[in-house]
């Protein structure tokens, strides 16, 4: 079986009649050594599986009577240890939970997932970070009061399976994968499965389970201030995050890895660590061959001194790479072949020596690239076309779910939580396989006080383009892929410009070889093999579906009629559905 790292756990108020253990469900790569624990109970069974690095921000232990568990990366430790007098991070966990209770987990800061268990109580409480980062699905069957949790949705079919629990296809699910290309809210693929929503904790006691929420998103209270003062406020915060993702690195006497592109999210990233002295870096990226995302990131590199390896996309062979390992790896709740180049790239690199890969992610969304107008608005039934990466069956998915089910201030966060969260996530779901992640853009203190400022500085991604600027000039010089210009010149003129280029391609017949990173109709229109594959690959796992005969039929008709996009959505819809064993 293969699957993410992570932690897993049953608890009921029967004696549990299960002898095995499910960390035996969990992947393992070859490169990669981990720190595997179980430990049963008469009514309960708990364990972990995690990549053995950051051993020390890690643990699986008892503490009394209490179990505690975490994986992931807590980028504040060191300061939480000092300010509350502990030694580990067992001891400190018990600390804030005695102190603070559930939202002890809101003191916390970095990508982490984990529970505490007191077995004299018989109580658990499971969380994830703000973010649900590092996600954990759960199960619970009120009428023998079992409650199942697991980082992998695999682990957790398995145990229900173990168990005598039945498990079916969720073709809401189903739908969310074929249109958005990823879930909506708390879906997964398996009817009797849920993901624990970002900023909640599970608490199960008595037989019973309940949700509190510690951390939510708010654009309010606004910040109006004035706009130099904000960008300043956003620079330090951002600085902040910086030293404690790369100090995160050093503590362990780890080498600093980054992602490194064409955009304006990754250059942030290395630019900021450069100016705080982290000077020492090696950064990757992967692309079409001779596109903007490696001549611009190859330019920035050299002139800068930062070790750089790229890796190619040409053709689109990657696509056929692997597929399973990584359709398991997110199971199957993301289309592969978002993730797909990114974990077919750290495969090939070696993590002994290197700590988080340090990345952009979602920079651009939180500092503005999903307002669509200088004022905040509210959700419309066009939202969810608006964040698929397929519109052909979204009437399929809206007969399931309307507007009025999202809890969301405005569209900017729907689109953040959804898109963001469920979706962009995906890549963490690849790297997570190897070592751990961050992103500044990320870090709660960092977003939680950009996503207040007032839209009108944010839209259009005006205060970054300011910030950058101002900030680090000389990292404003090289282009900006989105535009094909540097981001020192006005909005009016990169628009300006990307428009004048786009009318010259069509006009002049562009070759789409270098239309993006990863030109999929190029590779589809010329790639032979690549075609004669996955109709193989689609022949070969149809079948699957052959219970859920309209849901056959929308599959047929999209990878049929699709784009290669949404072939990929289909191909990623079956090879789940096989991985899962559901019906």
């Amino acid at each position: 079986m293969i699957g993410i790292t992570g932690i897993y756990g049953i608890i009921t108020k029967n004696v549990l009649k299960f002898d095995g253990k499910l960390t035996d469900e969990f992947h393992k790569e070859s490169s990669t050594s981990y720190l595997i624990d179980d430990i049963k109970y008469k009514n309960a069974i708990f364990g972990r599986h995690s990549v053995k690095k950051f051993e020390n921000d890690k643990i699986f232990g008892m503490r009394g009577s209490t179990l505690i568990a975490n994986d992931g990366v807590i980028l504040n430790l060191k300061d939480l240890l000092n300010r509350n007098q502990t030694n580990n991070i067992g001891d400190l966990f018990l600390k804030l939970y005695d102190e603070n209770g559930c939202n002890f987990v809101n003191d916390l800061r970095g990508n982490f997932a984990g529970y505490l268990y007191n077995s004299k109580q018989e109580n658990l409480i499971i969380f994830t970070d703000h973010l649900a980062s590092k996600p954990l699905y759960y199960f619970f069957d009120k009428s023998t009061k079992t409650f199942i949790f697991s980082s992998e949705l695999k682990v957790v079919v398995k145990g229900m399976n173990e168990l005598g629990f039945a498990s079916h296809l969720d073709t809401k699910g189903a739908y969310c994968l074929l249109t958005c290309g990823y879930m909506l809210k708390d879906l997964t693929l398996v009817e009797e499965i849920k993901k624990l929503p970002a900023g909640h904790v599970i608490e199960y006691e008595d037989g019973e389970i309940s949700f509190n929420e510690y951390y939510k998103l708010s654009s309010k209270p606004c910040i109006v201030d004035k706009e130099e003062d904000v960008i300043k406020e956003l620079d330090n915060r951002f600085k902040e995050a910086i030293e404690l993702e790369y100090e995160k690195d050093i503590e362990y006497g780890y080498k600093h890895i980054a992602t490194l592109s064409g955009g304006l999210d990754s250059r942030t990233n290395v630019a900021y660590a450069k100016k705080l002295g982290y000077s020492d870096i090696d950064c990757f990226t992967f692309s079409q061959s001779n596109y903007l995302d490696e001549t611009i990131a190859k330019k920035i590199a050299s002139e800068n001194h930062f070790e750089f390896t790229f890796f190619s996309l040409d053709n689109g062979n990657y696509l056929l790479k692997n597929i399973d390992d990584i359709v398991s790896s997110n199971d199957g709740l993301i289309i592969y072949g978002g993730a797909s180049h990114l974990y077919n790239t750290i495969r090939k690199l070696s993590f002994q020596e290197y700590g988080l890969i340090h990345t952009g992610q979602m920079g651009d969304a939180v500092l503005g690239s999903y307002l669509q107008t200088k004022e905040h608005t509210m959700l419309d039934n066009q939202a969810i076309k608006k964040i698929a990466y397929s519109n052909a069956l979204v009437d399929r998915l809206e007969n399931f779910m309307n507007i009025n089910q999202f809890d969301y201030e405005n569209k900017e966060f729907f689109a953040f939580y959804e898109r963001g969260v469920n979706g962009i996530f995906n890549g963490y779901r690849m790297v997570e396989q190897f070592t751990d992640f961050s992103s500044p853009f990320l870090y709660i203190d960092f977003l939680d006080y950009a996503m207040r400022i007032n839209p009108k500085y944010r839209f259009k991604q005006s205060i970054y383009l300011k910030w950058i600027n101002n900030y680090i000039p000389e990292f404003s010089n090289y282009k900006w892929e989105k535009y094909g210009l540097s981001p020192k010149y006005p909005l009016f003129l990169l628009e300006s410009y990307r428009m004048f280029t786009w009318g010259v391609k069509k006009v002049t017949r562009f070759n789409k070889k270098h239309s993006s990173m990863n030109p999929m109709d190029y590779w589809w229109d010329t790639n032979m093999v690549l075609q004669e594959k996955f109709v193989n690959i689609f022949n070969e796992n149809i079948n699957v579906l052959e219970n859920h005969k309209k849901l056959f039929d929308d599959c047929v008709f999209l990878f049929n009629k699709g784009s290669l996009v949404e072939k990929i959505q289909v191909l990623t819809l079956l090879k789940a559905i096989k991985m899962l064993y559901v019906d």
